[in-house]
């Protein structure tokens, strides 16, 4: 997952990297909790993902409209040093559960389907496996045969 690449790699961390990392940690957990309000502060975040000189693009993520359309949030007041980049930086977040269900689920808006449906669907979902591994003898025979040839060769005569 490229997103978590940059969250680990913090020397390289992009804006991407902190905004996953801000709706991982903060902005999700906080909206499954049923709290409205998220105050996050610029310094935890920079320290969190251990990155170095990069305080001015943390708050420049912290307050971007990026953040608010994909986390479904709204920026609800800011405090922090005149230049607004700084480790005191605090930006406090209204969490919108309407926009954010929008912004994770892409299918939210659509038509929701009847439980009879949904059980035809994954019985028919369930018996597409049995003609895929018809012709290998079953799905057993198939999982048994890529056990004993997950090795190479030269591998298997090392374990034994």
């Amino acid at each position: 997952m490229f997103i978590m690449a940059e969250i680990l790699n913090p020397s390289q961390a992009s804006a991407k990297g902190i905004r996953a990392y801000l709706r991982l940690k903060y902005l999700d957990p906080a909206r499954w909790r049923g709290e409205t309000l998220v105050t996050i502060v610029a310094g935890d975040i920079h320290k969190e993902l251990g990155l170095r000189n990069r305080v001015p693009s943390v708050c420049q993520v912290m307050e971007s409209k990026v953040l608010e359309r994909e986390a479904g949030v709204k920026v609800s007041s800011k405090q922090g040093p005149p230049s607004g980049r700084g480790t005191t930086f605090t930006v406090t977040y209204a969490v919108d559960k309407e926009n954010a269900l929008a912004a994770t689920n892409p299918k939210a808006g659509q038509r929701k389907v009847s439980d009879e449906e949904a059980l035809r669907l994954w019985n028919e979902l369930r018996g597409l496996g049995k003609e895929m591994y018809a012709k290998y003898g079953g799905g057993e025979a198939w999982l048994k045969q890529e056990r004993a040839e997950f090795y190479s060769p030269f591998k298997r005569k090392k374990m034994l």
